[in-house]
Formats: C-alpha cells, sequence, structure tokens
C-alpha cells in the first residue's frame, strides 16, 4: 500500500512539473510577439573619443536607432528572426526609461556590464496602457564600446501581464557604418543576424 501510494505521489509530481510551462515553450508557441524596441535605460558608452555629445545621444539617437529598427523592418525582420507570423509594436514604454540616464554620467572609460538580475528588475517597471498581456520583446542595450567597436545587449523575452522575464541572453555585435547612427545600429544589426540561426538552437537548450 505504501509502495502504490509513493509511486501515485511520484507521477503526479512528475506530472505537476511538466504541465508547468516552460519559459521558452510559451515564447516558442506564440504566434504574435510585440516589439518594445531598444531600452538604453541603463546603457554607458565606453570611450570618450567616440561620444564627444551624450546629450545628443540622449535626446536624438536613442530615438533614432528605435526608429531605425522599424522604419528598415525588412533589414531588421523581427517576424523572420524569431519565427512569428504577427508582429506588434509597444514603443512608448522604452520611449519613456530611455529619459532616465544622466547625459552627464553615459560616457565612461571603465569596463561595464550588467547581470540577469538587473534585466529582470527593469522588465518588471514596463507598464503597458496597449497591451496587458502577451508575448513581449525588448534589447535591453548594456554598452556601446567604442574601444572594442562593438554594441552589447541583453535580448529579453517577458510576459507582459506578470513582466517574468522568460529568456534573456546577453549578445555582443560587431559596430559598422558610416556616421554614428548607423555605425552603432550595425551593432544591433549584427546581433539580429546571430539570432536568425540561434534562436532555434537557444529554444532548444532550454526546453
Amino acid at each position: 500500500m505504501k509502495i502504490a501510494l509513493s509511486i501515485s505521489f511520484l507521477l503526479l509530481a512528475f506530472t505537476a512539473i511538466h504541465a508547468q510551462p516552460f519559459g521558452d515553450k510559451r515564447v516558442a508557441d506564440s504566434e504574435t510577439i510585440v516589439w518594445y524596441g531598444l531600452d538604453f535605460s541603463a546603457v554607458k558608452l565606453i570611450g570618450s573619443e567616440g561620444f564627444s555629445d551624450p546629450y545628443d545621444i540622449k535626446n536624438r539617437f536613442f530615438r533614432a536607432w528605435n526608429r531605425l529598427i522599424i522604419d528598415e523592418a525588412d533589414k531588421y525582420n523581427i517576424k523572420k528572426t524569431f519565427r512569428k507570423n504577427v508582429l506588434e509594436y509597444e514603443t512608448t514604454v522604452v520611449e519613456e526609461r530611455n529619459k532616465l540616464p544622466n547625459e552627464n554620467e553615459l560616457v565612461t572609460e571603465n569596463d561595464y556590464s550588467i547581470k540577469e538580475e538587473d534585466v529582470k528588475k527593469i522588465v518588471k517597471q514596463y507598464k503597458s496602457e496597449k497591451f496587458k498581456e502577451g508575448i513581449g520583446l525588448v534589447y535591453i542595450i548594456e554598452s556601446f564600446n567604442k574601444r572594442a567597436s562593438s554594441g552589447h545587449m541583453w535580448v529579453t523575452f517577458f510576459d507582459i501581464a506578470s513582466g517574468e522575464v522568460l529568456l534573456t541572453r546577453r549578445y555582443s555585435g560587431d559596430a559598422r557604418g558610416f556616421g554614428l547612427r548607423n555605425y552603432w545600429a550595425g551593432s544591433v544589426y549584427e546581433v539580429f543576424k546571430q539570432l536568425e540561426s540561434d534562436y532555434g538552437k537557444w529554444l532548444k537548450k532550454n526546453n
């Protein structure tokens, strides 16, 4: 009798565990993705020789880099990269967050990084008037590093209703292109290209 009860208990526990949705499964199963944009609220710009006007970067280029993703949707192809049928946009949250950095503290000569826990804290603060549920996607920009000619960012999927981070991973892309806007947008594009082949592996690894 005790053995039978123990087996029953183990079976119930096994079923309960596997009934819980994996974060990546929710991401993979969703036909729709909501693009929040590029979040620069925790960014540092490394190397003063590459960032002579941090005020202009904050007040003009944060918006310009976000706008580029939308205006050149065929190039920065979110639907294709993440295998989704429907793409929605919610950029107002990031637009407000991108006002947060102090331009006098944006540029540094020191190494800089953020952790996964920082990403979770940032996403937890997202409040959308437009979307109350679904799967959100945001790139939280960690740094643009002039010395290394590379951009570093956390590609992050989250549950809009709860603010729970479902998947997040740090990516780096080589900066390239003519002019400040295109040069650093090149690093974001490089990450998109990496994800075209990496996304499926990423999901499988977390399943």
